[in-house]
């Protein structure tokens, strides 16, 4: 049986503290759901460490105290909060007093679960990783290294598969280093698989042990870059979907406003489908827009991650060459789809600018005719009414004939002289006015064909 040597478990934990666009009230509340993480520490001190500066890239939490230590029968550890910039990171170290053997891996799942109830069982916002690391003085071939590597892997995460998700190994400052990755998937069954990232670490004795675990304040940056690539991305995801779903929207907003071109007009589905469309626009472009700043926020985190990388490298004068692959992995998959689906999701925005333009241009033009029929039927109504006002008053001025010449005229055998004279006078005016509002309708009509 091999020996494992001062076994640990590190979770090198994220969660976001500021997003963009986010109130104080939202901001107090992410700063609250962080400390939930935390055993009974000085609030005060830490919201104070929190508040000092504006996102620092590393900032300690707890002061001058630095770490918040716990202990138990069988376990020893510590909690080290920090603030990464918009994000809090949390390194929870926790390792077994007593060495233990390889027969049985039981205790590294009971490790987990001791850790896991330190954090009352939550878990990461941005994202988290799992570093387990022991002495084995006794191994001294690679291919061991990797059987035990294996081993603790699949006892750590059970269900999972180490040459799956296995995604390099180098050696590191005299350790031997595994990855492992698993995104989130969805297998044939439908059952889904949670994403976890992990590294083992075995050594050959205390002193490379020691010396690796010096180099953890750089790997807190390091993962914490790793993850907020991948929480972009996953966010990306999310907001693609919403973008497909408004373009179902956008199409069946398209098909209506046909449907409404080859009816009567009706203000009332205009401004409807406006409204709609209006509604749409807002959040589709909203959707676009934070589509965008994943992307860009993938390429900054891309650059960091980078950066953070070469300053391992050069103090351990050492090639950490399997965490290189992330780098390509994200510059030519996951950077590239996000930054092609924002590229195939854009053109449907100006579809929906242009059903909008074509919906005011219709309700603008429908409005103009109906004011252009209203001044033209006052201004025949007008006219007409004028000439009958001049008719009749000028009717009065006619002279006076005798009544008796038409007592045999059909006119004046029904009405009498008393009336004769102001039934003419309306008659003739109401005349006048409907000659003048045809003659006007006329001229009208004739301006329209030129």
């Amino acid at each position: 049986m091999t020996k494992f040597i001062y076994p640990t478990l590190d979770l090198f934990l994220y969660d976001l503290r500021e997003g963009l666009g986010q109130t104080e009230a939202e901001v107090e509340k992410n700063r609250k759901q962080f400390k939930q993480k935390l055993p009974q520490i000085n609030d005060k001190e830490f919201d104070r460490r929190d508040a000092e500066f504006f996102e620092p890239e590393y900032a300690e939490l707890l002061g001058a105290q630095r770490y918040s230590q716990f202990e138990s029968e069988s376990y020893k550890g510590y909690h080290y909060p920090v603030r990464l910039s918009d994000t809090y990171g949390l390194l929870l170290d926790c390792s077994l007093k007593a060495d233990q053997q390889d027969d049985d891996l039981q205790w590294i799942s009971d490790l987990r679960a001791y850790i896991s109830d330190q954090l009352n069982g939550q878990t990461g916002t941005v994202g988290q990783t799992w570093m387990f690391s022991a002495q084995l003085p006794d191994v001294l071939l690679v291919q061991e290294y990797e059987l035990f590597a294996e081993r603790c892997y699949e006892a750590l995460i059970p269900g999972a598969n180490f040459s799956s998700n296995q995604t390099g190994q180098s050696e590191f400052l005299g350790g031997h280093w595994f990855e492992c990755w698993q995104p989130n998937t969805v297998k044939s069954d439908g059952m889904n698989v949670e994403n976890h990232h992990v590294m083992i670490a075995l050594y050959p004795n205390e002193q490379t042990m020691q010396a690796a675990a010096s180099f953890y304040p750089d790997f807190m940056r390091l993962l914490m870059s790793r993850h907020k690539m991948m929480w972009a991305y996953a966010q990306s995801r999310e907001l693609k979907k919403r973008l497909k779903a408004g373009i179902v929207k956008i199409e069946e907003t398209r098909k209506e406003l046909e449907r409404y071109s080859l009816q009567r007009f009706n203000a009332d589905k205009f401004q409807q489908t406006l409204d709609q469309a209006w509604k749409i626009l807002s959040d589709y472009t909203t959707a676009l827009n934070r589509l965008a700043l994943q992307a860009a926020t993938m390429k900054t985190n891309l650059g960091n991650y980078q950066k953070r990388l070469g300053i391992i490298e050069d103090k351990a004068a050492e090639n950490l060459v399997f965490l290189k692959l992330l780098s390509t992995q994200v510059q030519e998959k996951y950077l590239l789809q996000v930054q092609t689906d924002h590229s195939n999701l854009t053109p449907e925005l100006r579809l929906l600018e242009n059903i909008i333009e074509y919906i005011r241009a219709r309700v603008a033009i429908e409005e103009e005719h109906r004011d252009r029929s209203f001044q033209e039927t006052i201004a025949t109504w007008g006219i007409g009414l004028a000439a009958g006002a001049i008719v009749a008053s000028v009717s009065g001025q006619f002279p006076d004939t005798q009544v008796t010449k038409n007592l045999f005229d059909i006119i004046g055998l029904t009405i009498s002289d008393i009336w004769y004279k102001p039934a003419n006078s309306i008659v003739l005016s109401i005349g006048a006015a409907v000659l003048a509002g045809l003659v006007t309708k006329l001229v009208i009509w004739l301006r329209r064909l030129r």
